[in-house]
């Protein structure tokens, strides 16, 4: 088969290795499921990509990343359950192609950044009362991205970030939340990493929040950082 009879077909290498930004992503998704060209390019490349997964000697992760990656994972499971059993369900009106596409395994590395990026980015919001009966107090935060909207919720001692219409960190770096005591030390980091999916995300505030004076967050290296890197992008006052 001739792939020049396609000008997207370059992107298919991409694609496979999902080595571009989310929106680019599924509009080759779509753009797949109605070019037989493109379609059998990934199909070809999909075997290549995990030709070279087998041959790769898998390596155990350090103890504090597993930790995170399953911190995330823990937290997802939870928000799913809590949302009922429609929450995980895919969009009804995808072609059977591009589902049979999305169920293709993925190389190791992007599977790694996806379960980070799916463990707190469902943005599922949970309303109604603690298992303590309280209701949570809701407070607007102070500093927010244009075009992007965040609360905090706080509820007998804990804290979640819930965010909408937030654009996805840069491209090999994470979401980090950090703790402001404002005691003349830099920011607490904490090991609550984050992306969004479709712009949302819910975010549980790990750490003693007793004195703290604000939540912030930045957006850091894959893995997170023991001291902020940038500037917060969001920043969330204690009441």
């Amino acid at each position: 088969m001739s792939y020049d009879t396609c000008p997207r077909i370059d992107d298919a290498a991409s694609y496979v290795l999902r080595a571009m930004p989310d929106e680019e992503w599924e509009q080759y998704a779509a753009h797949v499921g109605d070019c037989g060209v493109c379609a059998a390019k990934i199909a070809e490349l999909g075997f290549v990509s995990d030709a070279l997964l087998n041959a790769v000697p898998q390596l155990s992760a350090p103890p504090e990343i597993r930790s995170r990656v399953m911190a995330a994972v823990n937290a997802e499971a939870e928000l799913l359950q809590a949302a009922g059993p429609m929450a995980d369900r895919p969009i009804e009106r995808e072609s059977r192609r591009l589902r049979l596409l999305r169920l293709r395994p993925w190389p190791a590395a992007v599977l790694a950044t996806s379960l980070l990026a799916l463990g707190v980015g469902s943005g599922v919001l949970l309303v109604g009362t603690t298992d303590e009966g309280s209701a949570p107090q809701s407070i607007a935060c102070a500093q927010v991205p244009a075009g992007a909207s965040c609360r905090m919720q706080v509820a007998d001692g804990s804290a979640k970030l819930v965010v909408a219409g937030l654009q996805s960190p840069p491209e090999g770096r994470i979401y980090q939340v950090w703790l402001d005591r404002d005691n003349g030390t830099a920011p607490e980091a904490t090991e609550a990493l984050f992306s969004v999916r479709k712009g949302r995300a819910t975010v549980t505030v790990p750490g003693d929040l007793e004195d703290v004076k604000q939540v912030l967050v930045t957006h850091e290296p894959l893995g997170g950082s023991e001291v902020p890197t940038r500037q917060p992008i969001i920043a969330a006052q204690m009441a």
